[in-house]
């Protein structure tokens, strides 16, 4: 391993840090502003609601949608920062997106794919929400649909990520 990757490395744990650092200050306010621990007897009977008379899921999706938000901003600065290693050298960027073909890496990037598309998608169902004054029954099922449609979509771009792991 080359000092470049050695470094690179460091970074990218840095930034998983980081995005593990948010997640727990996340949970640590919904378990703030719920009251109690995730699953007490609470939120149990809650769950026991009718659909149209709770918002556990619309509670979950803007956890995800910060920490998606948060992952995708970290990413995307560790991105630019070994994009920008090709005008000191070429070799050097090479050196450094060999890390890129790794199984660890391609994994990471399916996850990465996954909250792009969450993200993304789940902003515009807010966005549809807003402008169109849309129900809570409503957002509930456009939210099934963002789920499934980010799942569905990142098992397809997961097989072509994962691709020359399994060929090679």
């Amino acid at each position: 391993m080359t000092t470049a990757q050695l470094l690179f490395l460091c970074a990218f744990t840095a930034v998983n840090v980081v995005i593990l650092a948010a997640a727990v200050v996340v949970v640590r306010e919904a378990r703030r502003v719920d009251g109690g621990a995730l699953w007490s007897k609470t939120v149990l009977r809650r769950l026991g609601r009718l659909p149209s008379e709770r918002s556990e899921a619309n509670r979950l999706a803007f956890y995800t949608h910060r920490l998606s938000g948060i992952a995708i901003f970290a990413f995307l600065a560790l991105h630019i920062v070994d994009v920008s290693l090709f005008a000191i050298s070429s070799d050097l960027y090479d050196d450094v997106h060999e890390l890129y073909g790794t199984v660890v890496m391609r994994v990471f990037e399916c996850g990465l794919l996954f909250a792009l598309l969450f993200h993304a998608l789940n902003g515009l169902r807010l966005i549809a929400i807003d402008v169109w004054d849309l129900g809570a029954q409503a957002a509930i099922r456009i939210l099934n649909g963002v789920v499934a449609a980010s799942v569905l979509v990142t098992l397809a771009g997961s097989v072509a990520i994962l691709r020359p792991v399994f060929v090679a």
